[in-house]
This record gives C-alpha cells, structure tokens and sequence, in this order.
C-alpha cells in the first residue's frame, strides 16, 4: 500500500479527470442535444432543476462530509446514515410526487406534473449512493469515483442524444439525468465493497447530524441562491426565455469552473501549509489572480465578439436570442475563480463564520436586484446577475484585504495587462474575420488570429504567466520525449 502522500498525488489527479472529463463531456454532449431539442424544453428543466438541488442537499444533511472527517469511522456509522437517507430520499420524493400539481400551477406549466414525478425518482437513487461516495472519499479511492462517474455520464448522453433523435423532446433530458445516477450508483456498488449492516445507532446519529445539520443549512442556502434565477425567469417569463438563459448560463460556466477546478487542486493545499506566513500567502494569491486573468481574459473577449457565429454554428439559428445574454455573462467569467481564490483564504485560515458572513451579505444583494430588475426584462436580469457578480467581488475581498493587504483595486491592477492586451486582440481578430461570409469561416479564423496574436505579444511583453504556462507546457513534452 502506498504512503498517504502517494494516495493524496493520485488522488489529486484522478479528481482532476473526473471533473474536467465530465465536464467536458456534458458540454459537448449538450450541444448535440440542444441542436434537436427546442429552447422551451431546457426552460422546463430548469424550473425544477432547485427541487433536485435542494432535495439532494437535504438527503446529504452534510452527513457525508461528517463521515469523511471523522476519525475511527464505522461500519455502524455508514449504516446508520445509509438508512436515514433511505428514509429521508422516499420522504422527499413523496412530497414532490405530492406536490407536483402545486408546482406545475406555480409555474403555469401542467407537463411539470408527469415531468417531476418522474425525475424526482433520482432522489431515491442518489440516496443509495451518498454513502459509498463517502466511503470512498475517506480512502482517497477517486479513482473509483472518477471511472463511475465519467462512463455514466457518456453513457447517458449518447442516450439521451437518441432519445431525442426519436421525438422524445423534453423527456430525453429526464431519462438521460436518470439514467446517468443509476448507472453511477450501480457502478458505486459493483466497484465498492461495502454492505450496510441492519443497524441503526442513535448514539452514531446524533454525533454525526451535530456536525452535518451546520453544514446542510449552510449548503442550503447556497443551493437555493444558486439556482433563485431560474426560480423567478421560470416564474415571470416563458419556458423558451428561461431555456435561452440556461444555455447561455452553460456556456459562460465552463471556461471559469474547469480552471477554478484546477486552481483550486493545485493552490488550495500549498495555501493551508503557508497560512501562518502573510507575505506568502499574498504571493500565492497575486499569482493565481494574475494566471486566473492571463487564461481567461481572451476567452471572455473571444465570447463578447464572436457569441454570434459561436451560437449560430453550435446550436443553430433557434438558439439566437441566446447570443445577447451570453456577451452580458461573459463579463461575469472572470469572477467565479477569482471568488474561489479569495474565499480559500478564509477556509484555509479556517474562518469559516466569516466565509457564512460574507455568503448572507451577498445573498441579499442578490434579492435586492432581483427586485430592480424583474419588472424590466429578462436581459435587465441578465444585467443584474453580472452586476452581482461584479459587486461580490469587492465583499469577497474585504478579510483578503483585512488580514495581508491584497486589496480589490490590487487585484484588479493585476488583472489590467490581461484585459487591455486580450481588448485589442479580441477587435482586431474580429474586423480580420470580417473578410469572411459564413459563421464557421468568421468562428474559426477569428478565435485562430486572437490565440496566436495573444500568445505572440504575451511572448514580447514577457508575461510572467505566458512564461509559466510554456515552461509547464515544453516540461510535460520532455517528459513524453524521454
């Protein structure tokens, strides 16, 4: 058996294939789907995607994290977890089951009715599988997890793809969701060896929902602010605008979650063994807000000129009105990783009363401007979100300014090189595009013309990030040479 150390580098890795593939691998798919598929379709899955959300916060109680951390677990204490979300699952699923009239009437939409009935039938499969999960978080096994996940969710997709090829419109998205958590929770169960014992201990679930029942009222929160756009487009406009949303939102989060995900593996390890030292600390954080802008800055430039041709080649004419909100959310890119750089600051200094904090204080501004801008639109919305966005900047900065000096205005001044290089580059890859007639034409040449000009004066300009990014880049290549 390997050294802890050994366990944590290869664990480290198999996590990063597991988000990064699936991730991946969802997007592609999703375009496939949303070309065969009509807007309105995305909007009704969106108007029950925070039931989901919430139901598998409340199944999970934060009793997952509790077993991960405890020391000396049992088999004892797996079980009597297990059954209590068992219970908990089927109770869930019979208040939507329930319920689902009242929603559908909510929404104005009756298909809801069979929609949730049905897909709510994951919160009882995802009940079934939250303990191996935890099993084999504790042993560091994810390679196990990334394996389960990655070919449940291919799987699911390519189903999904020929359920829709066969007219079953929106209820491809429902079977492809369900289909993707059996297999995985079948997967958990073949490659996991582990069988509950007909045991409940008392003693075992009061100690462990002391921890988790902090950490589910905090997730909770989040879950529901996450997902409160969906609730209100969903609510106050059509299935096909709140779709239109979805879609753009998609697209805007995966450029920020894959180096978010990456960033955060890397950095956030380094970061709890400096915590003691200031002047590291900030060190590591410029760098990573610096790389954080060197990497996303042409992508978020690339978005505003070309989100046309992007929208008419992947998804296809129907999907036009997606093109303005997805220009308005590209400007918001640049803030998800940036949040996760400065709120590890605090899970790393172990203040996580104060990460709570700053959550509620931006829950509320988001409720606030959710009540200036609904009156006005969907895009007025769309505004409103990056404005969000822009302003949590500032609050998730005031303890990382607090405690070592590195200020919102520090931050930005960092990310200044990036933004104006990535400016010019964006204008004149998109007048050089031009030149050519056709959406795939102008895509293709433009995005080519922004990287190699990006990269070139990056090179010139001596970039510390650009030079950090080859050096990695001609190592790994040795490497594979050698």
């Amino acid at each position: 058996m390997g050294t802890l150390e050994t366990k944590a580098k290869t664990g480290l890795i198999w996590s990063s294939v597991d988000k990064f593939s699936t991730l991946v691998i969802q997007f592609i798919l999703g375009i496939v789907l949303a070309r065969i598929l009509l807007p309105e379709d995305y909007g009704l899955i969106g108007m029950i995607t925070v039931f989901m959300a919430i139901s598998q916060s409340l199944i999970d109680s934060g009793f997952v994290a509790a077993l991960v951390q405890k020391k000396n677990v049992t088999d004892r204490d797996y079980s009597t977890v297990f059954f209590f979300n068992i219970l908990v699952g089927i109770s869930l699923y019979l208040i939507l089951f329930f319920s689902a009239s009242t929603i559908a009437k909510f929404y104005n939409e009756p298909l809801l009715i069979d929609l949730l009935r049905v897909i709510g039938l994951n919160i009882i499969v995802i009940a079934t599988s939250l303990i191996h999960r935890a099993i084999l978080t504790t042993r560091i096994d994810l390679k196990t997890q990334a394996i389960a996940n990655v070919s449940s969710a291919l799987i699911a997709g390519v189903l999904g793809i020929y359920l829709a090829l066969n007219g079953y419109g929106v209820w491809s998205l429902v079977y492809q969701y369900l289909t993707r958590n059996i297999l995985m929770t079948l997967m958990f169960w073949l490659l996991n060896n582990w069988k509950p014992l007909l045991v409940f201990d008392g003693q075992s679930f009061k100690g462990l929902f002391n921890f988790g029942s902090k950490l589910m009222l905090s997730d909770l929160l989040r879950v529901t602010f996450d997902n409160i756009y969906l609730i209100i487009i969903g609510k106050i406009y059509k299935a096909e605008e709140l779709g239109f949303f979805t879609r753009a939102t998609l697209f805007k989060q995966v450029p920020g979650t894959l180096l978010t995900t990456i960033l955060q593996s890397v950095t956030f390890p380094i970061l709890v063994k400096v915590i003691a030292d200031d002047s590291k600390v900030k060190k590591l954080l410029k760098r990573s807000v610096r790389l954080t802008g060197f990497l996303l800055f042409p992508i978020i430039i690339s978005i505003l000129f070309f989100a046309k041709p992007l929208i008419l080649v992947l998804l296809t004419e129907k999907w036009l009105p997606t093109v303005l909100l997805l220009q308005i959310l590209s400007l918001e890119i640049i803030f998800f990783p940036l949040k996760h750089i400065n709120l590890n600051f605090l899970s790393a200094k172990g203040r996580s009363d104060l990460f709570l904090k700053l959550e509620l204080i931006k829950h509320v501004l988001t409720v606030l401007v959710i009540l200036v801008t609904f009156k006005f639109g969907l895009l007025a919305m769309t505004i409103g979100y990056v404005l969000v966005s822009f302003l949590s900047f500032f609050i998730n900065t005031y303890y990382t300014h607090k405690y070592i000096q590195y200020s919102a205005i520090e931050q930005l001044k960092n990310l200044l090189p990036y933004a104006v290089t990535s400016i010019f580059v964006g204008y004149v890859s998109f007048i050089s595009s031009n030149f050519f007639s056709g959406n795939l034409l102008q895509l293709v040449f433009g995005v080519l013309v922004n990287m190699i000009l990006y990269v070139t004066i990056s090179h010139f300009l001596k970039f510390e990030e650009y030079l950090e990014v080859k050096n990695l880049v001609l190592d790994k290549l040795k490497i594979k040479e050698n």
